[in-house]
């Protein structure tokens, strides 16, 4: 029987998985990443894969699991394991994300299988959380965008069925393994460490009023340090870029006032209770959560006589309810009394909500008779199938979306072959506004992807979300290799609406003194696009135009890789001198990446390395 439920829901994650990597790879992992975030953990991710190309596995895990980060630990780590597998691409990112949520129906299956006895409703519980509407969404710290939100909100998830499944800290080791995952939750995301500290203190006085409570106490206790040494290195190491970030950053710092929502109490309650209902666990998966518990409260009602189904072992009525309260009540007065609403954030609440869901079923079903049970809890899991399949198969963008993202890859594309051909190391842009579509990060971020070679592009502009000088401003133009001169977009930040008034000026000084190469006009956003003068051009014809680039890019399906504009060109010096006593080491450039290279005839002791491009070794001759 169990090796039945275990083939079944193997079959169903990989049902699920197929579904979601398809989707994925069609709709959303070739567009520029999206919302800013998720351009600082690709790039980590991304880093840490190049790292284990140079100097191995290990050598890079270990740099990604100690990065000096504010925000977490793990996420570069955890790509880094997929890359191994399927390679760097976007959608091994995201992987990440879609194995965090099987990890979550896995953890949460297990738990209502341990809490309640029945397989039923286990299997309801699975199809509850594929239905909820966040994490499909298919907007920011959706399962689709490469951050921390998804990541900590199953991973959050699975501590909670962790610490259920221990049935009120009654087992030493299911105590111990609660405090693993609790420290695996903060690795993945710093914040949540304020979490824990009310959810722990809430848990030790709950233990306080019940039964053998010294004994509960102290493994309680042992969870925590357990916990503690998992994530207090980490914590410790990062400590200065933590205050920076969440202190100085969000409360301390001059933006706070651009991040806080200036809600009132009754405002805040409101817009707290329709995100939680609309954006996080939907409408769709909350009503068949209603529906399910009206229905076990109909069939017991049925019942002539009251006769329970058997609970496991060791597992008082009610034991669980008090941490699935806790693990849902902690971050929900935390994020309601915080002055910045952030609906992403919101998404730790997901695992305790779908449980309070679980347990009123559970608590419901007793009376029900086991076979109609089983009949609504397969409704509940058809259900949740077809929510989670409409949720990946709707309509991924709006009309006149998938235009702009196509034309912001050429552009992309454009700049990433003009700084191969003209030799820069190091581009230098300046954005004159804060856009995600034109961004240093996403530039560098989808050269990667679409090139499948590293190439950091630096920002001159934008300098942050405050207004700047405006010499500042000319420096940053005059020193840029290409400047993307935004004359259309949303003024959202004080920066934005600084190079609002200053556009005819810095487009007067940009005709002056800059190359203008074409424009970008997208339904939401426009720039036109300049590069320095006398910018190194092939000495052949074959060099990259925008209007072709962008001409081209409309073309095909939305997810084709790049298409170079004519083929590999060498840029390195045809001749290389080297001493036969020292190590040899050249590395070989190309322009219109990708290119992978081959060698024949070397001399005795040379060697190339394919995957960098590089010739190393020492010549005997």
């Amino acid at each position: 029987m169990k090796t039945a439920h275990a083939l079944a829901l193997a079959a169903a994650f990989a049902a699920e998985s197929a579904l979601f990597l398809v989707v994925t790879s069609h709709h959303y992992a070739w567009i520029y990443p999206r919302w800013f975030d998720q351009d600082q953990y690709l790039r980590q991710a991304y880093d840490a894969y190049e790292q284990a190309r140079r100097i191995g596995f290990a050598g890079a895990a270990w740099h990604a699991l100690t990065l000096n980060a504010a925000q977490g630990a793990l996420h570069g780590f955890l790509a880094l394991l997929v890359f191994a597998v399927a390679g760097p691409s976007r959608g091994a990112a995201l992987a990440v994300n879609l194995l965090a949520f099987l990890a979550l129906q896995a953890a949460t299956f297990l738990a209502a299988r341990r809490i309640s006895g029945s397989f039923a409703i286990a299997w309801a519980a699975v199809a509850l959380v594929a239905a909820v509407h966040f994490p499909w969404s298919g907007g920011p710290a959706s399962a689709i965008d490469f951050r921390l939100d998804w990541m900590a909100a199953c991973a959050y998830g699975v501590a909670l069925a962790v610490a259920l499944a221990g049935n009120g800290f009654r087992s030493t080791r299911w105590a111990a393994l609660f405090g693993v995952a609790v420290g695996g939750v903060v690795l993945t995301r710093f914040l949540t460490a304020v979490y824990f500290t009310f959810i722990f203190a809430a848990l030790l006085a709950w233990l306080a009023l019940g039964r053998d409570r010294w004994r509960r106490i102290g493994r309680a206790v042992l969870s925590g340090a357990v916990a503690a040494a998992i994530c207090g290195p980490a914590l410790w190491r990062s400590r200065g870029v933590i205050y920076s970030y969440y202190w100085i950053g969000h409360f301390a710092g001059p933006e706070r006032e651009l991040r806080e929502s200036h809600l009132g109490a009754l405002s805040s309650a409101r817009w707290f209770l329709y995100d939680m209902l609309f954006v996080q666990v939907g409408l769709p998966a909350a009503l068949l959560g209603l529906g399910a518990a009206a229905a076990f409260l109909v069939l017991g009602s049925l019942r002539k006589t009251r006769e329970e189904s058997p609970a496991p072992p060791g597992f008082p009525p009610g034991s669980s309810w008090a941490p699935a309260l806790v693990f849902l009540g902690a971050p929900a007065a935390v994020l309601a009394l915080h002055p910045e609403k952030s609906s992403p954030a919101e998404s730790i609440l997901i695992p305790g909500a779908v449980w309070v869901i679980i347990l009123g079923w559970q608590f419901l079903a007793r009376r029900a008779r086991r076979g109609a049970v089983a009949a609504v809890c397969g409704a509940v899991a058809l259900a949740g199938a077809v929510l989670f399949v409409a949720a990946e198969t709707r309509k991924a963008h709006p009309d006149g979306m998938v235009a702009k993202y196509r034309k912001v890859n050429a552009l992309c594309d454009y700049l990433y072959f003009r700084a191969e051909e003209s030799g820069l190391a190091q581009p230098s842009v300046a954005v004159t506004w804060i856009v995600d579509s034109l961004d240093s990060e996403a530039f560098s971020i989808v050269g990667y992807e679409r090139h499948h070679r590293p190439l950091r592009f630096i920002a001159t502009l934008p300098s942050g979300l405050l207004a700047t000088t405006r010499e500042a401003v000319m420096q940053g133009l005059a020193a840029s290799d290409f400047v993307c001169l935004v004359t259309r977009a949303a003024a959202m930040w004080p920066f934005d609406r600084q190079m609002e008034d200053m556009l005819p000026d810095m487009r007067r000084w940009c005709d002056a003194n800059l190359e203008h190469v074409g424009d970008l006009d997208t339904v939401d956003v426009a720039a036109s696009v300049y590069e320095r003068p006398k910018l190194a051009r092939l000495q052949k014809k074959g060099g990259v135009v925008f209007s072709e680039m962008v001409e081209a890019g409309m073309h095909g399906a939305p997810y084709a890789g790049a298409v170079p504009p004519a083929p590999p060109v060498f840029l390195s010096p045809i001749k290389v001198l080297g001493s036969t006593k020292a190590d040899f080491r050249y590395p070989l450039e190309a322009a219109h990446s990708p290119v992978s290279f081959a060698a024949e005839g070397l001399p005795e002791g040379l060697h190339l390395v394919p995957e960098t491009g590089e010739i190393r070794g020492g010549s005997q001759g």
